[in-house]
């Protein structure tokens, strides 16, 4: 059966993917080369322009898109549990603060999601402290 995300089946894309030997998903690091690709693709003739900025350790956002004069910035994430996805939320909103911006994406991949859970997930977030609105946005791989 086919999975399909907010943008389409994804299973194809993902189905020869490295996978970590403790629980057999998908390294985060495929997820985030892959929309790199895909995005950098997208706005290479449309005057964007896409920069990676992995994880290095020192609180890098994952990717920033430069298109008609703003800034946005998307931060990825591999869906692990609701504390994992609160602690995302809010270390978006740290990542918006230190780039100047109002809004940032949190995009979170996970093998499948009902709709009542992607309702109530995808609500925005606006972190009290800074004011700052998260936008999560999942994304389905399927198994």
């Amino acid at each position: 059966m086919r999975r399909f995300s907010s943008y389409g089946p994804v299973d194809w894309l993902l189905k020869d993917a490295p996978r970590r030997r403790t629980d057999l998903r998908i390294y985060e690091a495929v997820y985030h080369f892959n929309l790199y690709m895909y995005l950098k693709q997208f706005f290479r003739d449309k005057g964007g322009q896409v920069f990676p900025e992995f994880p290095t350790g020192n609180g890098k956002v994952d990717l920033l898109v430069r298109y008609g004069g703003r800034l946005y910035a998307l931060e990825l994430k591999s869906f692990k549990d609701l504390f994992a996805y609160r602690k995302a939320l809010e270390r978006a909103a740290e990542y918006a603060v230190q780039l100047g911006l109002d809004r940032i994406h949190l995009i979170l991949f996970i093998e499948e999601i009902g709709d009542e859970d992607r309702r109530r997930l995808e609500s925005p977030y606006e972190d009290a402290e800074s004011g700052v609105t998260v936008e999560p946005l999942f994304v389905e791989t399927g198994r």
